[in-house]
């Protein structure tokens, strides 16, 4: 599982499989510490037990002296949906660019900016920008870190930027009724995390702003949010619960949704369980109260160090969308150091049935 001050090394350093060598732009990471990409991944953006150490230590290597390059890293990727788009986008689009500022600006203050220049093959906007300062020494048994700004919530399952399926998970895409929250988007806030992501017991507390980006809703009030986490050897327990206020006509929506996670990893085999309940004191604009569930479970084979293949079923239920349920399969490949190619079948459930096949070429530099 990662810590959201681990998230980020990934964030660049996972987007390309480069070794260092003059002729190759290279990300920053990489470069930085003279290491293969294959040093924290196998096929991107996957990170191994390296990967996520290097991660929950700030970008940094105790005992290494990293060199000095300009702290930028880029990712595009191509893709094709045998689904026609609604909004008229052909089948075939860059679906994404992104670039990534990160790095420290001292021993202990790390920084990240994640930018979408193009997202789902229309114009961008900032997804991540944010400041983290790690309180504690390098040896320390609980390390501390204060993080502010704009992120990702901490999950027992990135929703984003190390999300293997172009297919979102859709519990963290769910909004019910007339509130607009969900736990794909990034909140602005702050955040304080206490412990070790890759081992251990950690936690995390945020206070972020009451609002979601482009909803149209004014801000209201202070959300929190709490995540725990007790790495057992190849074990991950967690638990995550979100509360907070939104108008809702003349009402307001006081709602929280809580989950619980389990990841077992073991040789070749990752399994990954997320199940989240939820609820709502107004959702339809009438003072109307519900309750929503969701959750997925996810099934990962590593076949070598180039080739993998992944089964998921998602299902959600509230009372707006009812029960919707999909199934997703994919294999992906390592096509060169720096690039990986994807087929994924999703068949959804909602209620009618869509069967849609969807296929991307991903490259990073």
């Amino acid at each position: 599982m990662l810590g959201t001050p681990s998230r980020i090394a990934l964030a660049i350093a996972g987007l390309a499989v480069v070794a260092p060598a003059p002729a190759l732009a290279i990300p920053y990471f990489a470069h930085e510490y003279a290491l293969a990409c294959q040093k924290c991944h196998t096929v991107i953006p996957r990170l191994n037990d390296f990967g996520q150490a290097f991660m929950d230590h700030g970008y940094s290597m105790p005992g290494a002296a990293p060199q000095r390059v300009f702290p930028f890293a880029t990712k595009i990727n191509l893709a094709y949906s045998s689904e026609p788009d609604p909004t008229g986008l052909p089948k075939g689009i860059v679906d994404e660019v992104e670039v990534f500022l990160a790095g420290q600006a001292s021993p202990r203050t790390n920084y990240f900016v994640e930018q979408y220049v193009v997202d789902g093959g229309r114009p961008g906007a900032t997804r991540d920008a944010w400041l983290a300062q790690r309180f504690t020494p390098d040896d320390a048994k609980v390390p501390l870190y204060l993080q502010a700004g704009s992120f990702t919530l901490p999950l027992p399952v990135d929703p984003e930027t190390f999300r293997e399926t172009s297919q979102h998970y859709a519990v963290f895409d769910q909004a019910v009724g007339n509130n607009p929250f969900n736990f794909f988007d990034p909140k602005t806030g702050l955040m304080l995390r206490a412990g070790a992501t890759d081992h251990g017991v950690s936690g995390r507390l945020a206070a972020l702003q009451g609002h979601d980006k482009q909803s149209g809703l004014p801000t209201v009030g202070t959300d929190v949010m709490a995540y725990a986490q007790n790495v057992l050897g190849p074990v991950t327990l967690s638990a995550y619960r979100y509360a907070g206020d939104r108008p809702d006509g003349a009402f307001t929506d006081r709602f929280w949704r809580g989950g619980y996670g389990l990841t077992y990893a073991t040789g070749r085999w990752t399994s990954e369980t997320v199940l989240q309940t939820g609820h709502d004191t107004s959702f339809d604009g009438a003072g109307t109260p519900a309750a929503s569930s969701g959750g997925f479970t996810q099934l990962r084979f590593e076949f070598n160090r180039r080739l993998f293949g992944l089964v998921r079923y998602d299902g959600t239920n509230d009372p707006k969308n009812g029960l919707a349920r999909s199934f997703v399969g994919e294999v992906g490949f390592r096509v060169s150091r720096n690039a990986r190619f994807t087929v994924e079948d999703v068949v959804q459930h909602v209620p009618q049935t869509k069967h849609t096949m969807n296929a991307q070429y991903t490259v990073a530099y």
